[in-house]
């Protein structure tokens, strides 16, 4: 039925499957557009009111002033054309569903899973074939139950490609927050020093910007290696939607278990952040390094940070103007500026004291 339906929609030049548009000649017969053209080129009919004969009867068709276009279009041929070919695309794919459960070697439906090679056999393969000492399940009990289990292993893959998302995101933002704060330490306190600080800052301005985009660089390569969750997620999660049958899941499951399990007790980059961060501190020491701060500082400097709106109503509560009762300037100033950019809890602030002032009197 389908060859004979074939043989109707098929083109008698290209002897093919007839390719829209098609056209209709006044004696009935059908051609494929492309085809036709060919035609009136062997045939020598260039002109919009030529003629030419028809290849299979050879009546003889004129064109009529409008060349090739005002030929009529074959509606219902190219209907039944779609529609003939969806239905082959049906037979093609029960027919790849059907051997995709045969077995290669003997030809019989694999309704057998040999749970020793972890793989779909059919009886002859347990029955004399080198299957024949090992262990063996129903395809449908292993079926369910490795299904249950990639289902388990989806939700866990997907879990870790989120947390690697999330953790990348928020190492990122806190790079970010880093390089921001430690600019705004280093344009308030280099603008309370001496003009000859400047050089100085402008170096580490730069090496700032260098320190910055070679994390950020190095946080955008970890970013697209944590892509790798997520493309297993979207294989597992089609697989799950799309697989054709129980052998092919089983197939597909056994291939995509490796990628599962090292995903799953792989441990993340991210997980490691100390060296994606910027340190306050490393910034501040070689600001002031070699620097007498007592000689340096003056009134003004309580003014300077006060008018900076948005981080003195910050950290006003916790660190109040500069007053320097009863301590050392130099090390009072140095604590109040650490303690105004320095967003960690587990800054050294005692490290600091012991051996900022020693440096700074050089």
């Amino acid at each position: 039925m389908m060859e004979a339906l074939r043989e109707v929609l098929s083109c008698p030049v290209c002897l093919d499957l007839f390719t829209p548009p098609v056209l209709v000649l006044s004696c009935t017969h059908n051609f494929c557009k492309q085809c036709l053209e060919k035609i009136l080129i062997h045939q020598n009919c260039r002109h919009v009111n030529g003629h030419f004969h028809c290849p299979l009867c050879r009546k003889v068709i004129y064109l009529r002033g409008r060349g090739i276009v005002g030929l009529l279009r074959n509606s219902l041929v190219e209907s039944i054309l779609e529609k003939f070919k969806d239905e082959l695309e049906k037979i093609h794919a029960q027919e790849k569903t059907q051997l995709s459960q045969m077995c290669e070697e003997h030809g019989e439906n694999m309704n057998l899973m040999c749970l020793t090679d972890d793989e779909p056999i059919c009886a002859i393969c347990k029955l004399f074939g080198k299957h024949k000492h090992h262990n063996v399940a129903k395809v449908s009990e292993a079926y369910n139950t490795r299904k249950n289990s990639f289902i388990k292993n989806l939700h866990l893959v997907h879990k870790k490609s989120e947390d690697a998302r999330k953790g990348t995101e928020k190492l990122i933002n806190e790079l970010t927050a880093a390089a921001t704060d430690t600019k705004i330490m280093i344009d308030t306190v280099g603008t309370s020093l001496l003009k000859g600080i400047r050089y100085r800052m402008a170096e580490l301005q730069s090496k700032l910007h260098n320190d910055y985009s070679t994390k950020l660089e190095k946080m955008q390569v970890l970013s697209n290696e944590t892509e790798a969750p997520g493309q297993l997620y979207q294989q597992m999660k089609t697989l799950l939607e799309q697989h054709l049958n129980s052998v092919q899941f089983l197939q597909e499951d056994k291939k995509l278990r490796e990628k599962i399990e090292k995903t799953i007790e792989g441990k993340a980059s991210y997980q490691d952040p100390p060296k994606y961060k910027i340190s306050v501190r490393q910034y501040f020491e070689e600001l002031i390094k070699g620097i007498n701060i007592k000689d340096y500082l003056s009134n003004t400097c309580e003014e300077m940070f006060a008018s900076i709106t948005d981080l003195h109503e910050t950290c006003s509560s916790e660190c109040p103007a500069f007053v320097f009762s009863g301590q050392s300037p130099d090390q009072f100033f140095c604590k109040q500026v650490l303690r105004l950019f320095e967003k960690s809890n587990d800054t050294n602030q005692d490290h600091f004291e012991n051996t900022a002032p020693t440096a700074l009197q050089h």
